[in-house]
Order: structure tokens, then C-alpha cells, then sequence
């Protein structure tokens, strides 16, 4: 996130210029006339400070500013920071959680959203770029830093801004520039999972943020449900990744709520057949991925097996064998699974299956290191041959040239 205000006229002829941008949007010349009365005409010194920097507040409203085409907004109103920066003699009192100017920022968000022809009104991207550069003149220890923060996820809420606009922007480095502005855990929190609510297509990206949080930051029972309807209705099949230490101690905490008991059926392989009244209209989606993992952990249970008849698959997870097909299809897209499908013979041959490690659950992961130890020996074993296998190859070849 950088920019730069860039002005090089002297500090009266900055007014005179940010007066005739505002009387040209108004169609009246009575701005530029009145500011000038401020300075001494022969000094060009300001006469009354506090009298000219009420002006150009209550002449920089937001009906006014939205008179402004897009393309003279930003430079009109970085041009308006910088006049204002000079007479409050400071830039930090400009945009504390009281002022009036990111207020009247905000406020010029368009209340529909734009043609792409229209090019006089202003665009939610051009708020977004004014945010970035206060943000960027506020220093990295200022508590400024969180409310301008605070500000941009409002406009991207507000307006019909995409989410990757964002993502990586401000999603990557969020939590390291609340922490450095001195935020408070709650309100650290608070804007994180603001952040997360904005992902409307819930990426993976956006998963991979919520585990390096949760890995830190503790949970409470509303960022637990928050977590856990973000993650069943992404496409993101195999989400065991996102319980770590404190996603473990808030599920077990919690362990009573419905949306912790889904949870925790669902990444343990056990097919969801209800959900919590408000993830209703999307059962069927949750469903379908609750059966993708539930075959993955059938397929663990039985990995020494490798080659699978349609028929060795249970009923309560397949219906007929274009049924099974159709999982394994999509469990194959989703990663969960590899492995080579023969339609004519009716069977399955396992190459690999993920498996479902899950912190605080000790005898999963006791299973997971049984198999890890018996496939550690398999190896070793067949190390152990291997010289006696090549000295055997090496025989044979030479025993056949002989011939």
C-alpha cells in the first residue's frame, strides 16, 4: 500500500486552487472569494486560522464532495488532507475516531453501483485509494492506523467492491498492523473476523489466514460458529487443517453447541445429516462434502487393502454405482483422494487418501503414527533386501549372457 501527496504550490495558492475546484463543482463562485478574506493582502499571512479551517470543513461536506467527477476526487480531496494537515499544524488529529473528514469520505460511497460508462460518479476504488494514503502518512505505531483500517473494511461492506481487492493487500498484513498500531486483543479480533465475514466465496486463501489466527488468537463461542460456518460452506473439502490448539480447546469448551457438534462429525468422517437451522438452505452442500470425507476415512480404515469393489463400500455412503462414481469423481477433484477408477470390473485401486490429523485428538493421532511406524518398517524391511535382490538381478544377467 503506497502513495504520495504531491504539492509543490505555496500554501495560499493550494486554497485559492481547492476554492475553485469547489465553486466549479457548485457552479457558483463564492468560495474562492470568501477564503481569500483570511489572508492579509500584502503578507499573504493568515489572519484568523481557526475562522478558515471552519470554512473549508463546512464547504467540504459530503453533497459537496460527490458533486466531483471520479477523476478529480482523489487529487481534490489529497489536496484538501494536505490544507488541512497545515492548519491543524498536525495529521494525526485528522483522522482520530472523531473526524469529520474520513466521515465525509465515507459518506461520497455511491449508493448504487456505477455503469460502467459512468465516469463522472465516484467509485467505491477511488474511497479505497484516498484510505490508502492517509493510511500510509499515518505512522506504523499510531492508533489512527486502526480506525482508518476499520474504515476501508466498512467501505468494502458497504459498497459493491470485490473481496480480492483485499485479499492479499490487507488480509496478508492485518493482524501484524493492528498489532503494531497497538490495538487491543478484542479489537484486533473484532477486525480479523470483520475481514473473514467480507470473503462472500470463502477461498482457501481465506482459510490459510483464519489457521495462522486461530494458531495465536484464542476463540470465542461466536468466532468458533463464525469459523465453522465459513469453513462448511467453502469449497474447501478436507478443513481438519483449521483445527489447531486453540480450535481444539474452543470445540471442547463449546462442545455443546450445534454448530461444534457438526463440526466435530464432520471432520471425524461421520456424514452430516442435519445442520443448524440458519446452514439449512445449504444442507445438501455441507451434505455432499461430509460424504467425501466420510469415504476418505473409510478408505484409511482399510489402506492396506489398495484395490476396492464397488460392493465393499457402505450403503450409508453410496447408492448405486453411478453414485459411487460420482463421489469419487468429485472427492478426486477435491484432493481428498487419488487413485484409478475401472468401470468395466466395478472396482477402485487406492494410490493415496488423506489422512485427518486432528490436534487434541490423541487417538486419532495415535492411529495416524501406528501407521506411519508400520510403513517405516515396510520400508526398512525392503532396504534390507535390496542387496540380495540386486546381487540375485545381477546373477541372472550374467548367467544368461553366458548361455
Amino acid at each position: 500500500m503506497t502513495s504520495v501527496i504531491v504539492v509543490d504550490s505555496e500554501f495560499k495558492e493550494c486554497i485559492n486552487e481547492y476554492g475553485q475546484i469547489i465553486d466549479s463543482a457548485n457552479e457558483k463562485k463564492i468560495l474562492g472569494e470568501e477564503l481569500n478574506k483570511f489572508f492579509d493582502e500584502k503578507t499573504n499571512e493568515i489572519q484568523d486560522k481557526e475562522g478558515l479551517k471552519k470554512l473549508i470543513y463546512t464547504s467540504s461536506s459530503a453533497p459537496v464532495l460527490s458533486k466531483l467527477s471520479d477523476k478529480e476526487f482523489e487529487s481534490t480531496f489529497n489536496l484538501l488532507i494536505y490544507i488541512l494537515s497545515e492548519l491543524e499544524g498536525s495529521l494525526l488529529s485528522l483522522f482520530n475516531e472523531k473526524s469529520t473528514l474520513v466521515e465525509s469520505l465515507v459518506q461520497c460511497i455511491p449508493t448504487e453501483e456505477p455503469s460502467l460508462r459512468d465516469r463522472k460518479c465516484i467509485k467505491a476504488t477511488t474511497i479505497l485509494s484516498v484510505l490508502n494514503t492517509i493510511f500510509n502518512f499515518l505512522p506504523e505505531t499510531s492508533k489512527e492506523r486502526v480506525f482508518i483500517l476499520s474504515t476501508i473494511l466498512k467501505v468494502v461492506e458497504q459498497s459493491y467492491t470485490s473481496f480480492e481487492l483485499i485479499q492479499t493487500s490487507v488480509g496478508t498484513q492485518l493482524v501484524r498492523w493492528l498489532e503494531n498500531a497497538g490495538a487491543s486483543v478484542e479489537s484486533i479480533k473484532q477486525l480479523f473476523w470483520k475481514f473473514i465475514s467480507l470473503d462472500d466465496q470463502k477461498r482457501r486463501e481465506t482459510l490459510d489466514l483464519i489457521k495462522s489466527f486461530t494458531a495465536k488468537y484464542s476463540l470465542t463461542l461466536e468466532e468458533l460458529q463464525q469459523l465453522i460456518k465459513f469453513a462448511l460452506l467453502s469449497s474447501t473439502v478436507d478443513i481438519s487443517f483449521l483445527v489447531n490448539n486453540n480450535v481444539a480447546k474452543a470445540l471442547q469448551s463449546f462442545s455443546n453447541d450445534e454448530y461444534a457438534q457438526l463440526f466435530q462429525k464432520y471432520i471425524k468422517g461421520e456424514l452430516a445429516t442435519s445442520v443448524p437451522s440458519d446452514l439449512k438452505e445449504s444442507q445438501e452442500f455441507i451434505y455432499q462434502k461430509s460424504r467425501i470425507v466420510a469415504l476418505a476415512q473409510f478408505f484409511v480404515a482399510n489402506e492396506g487393502k489398495g484395490i476396492f469393489k464397488y460392493s465393499d463400500i457402505p450403503s450409508s455412503l453410496v447408492s448405486s454405482s453411478a453414485d459411487f462414481e460420482l463421489i469419487l469423481i468429485n472427492s478426486i477433484k477435491s484432493g481428498v483422494i487419488e487413485g484409478r477408477l475401472n468401470q468395466v470390473e466395478e472396482v477402485f485401486a487406492l494410490s493415496r487418501v488423506n489422512r485427518f490429523i486432528l490436534a487434541g485428538d490423541d487417538e486419532s493421532i495415535n492411529k495416524n503414527w501406528a501407521s506411519v511406524r508400520q510403513s517405516l518398517t515396510e520400508w526398512k524391511g525392503a532396504l534390507e533386501n535390496i542387496e540380495e535382490i540386486v546381487n540375485a538381478t545381477r546373477e541372472n544377467i550374467v548367467n544368461s549372457n553366458s548361455d
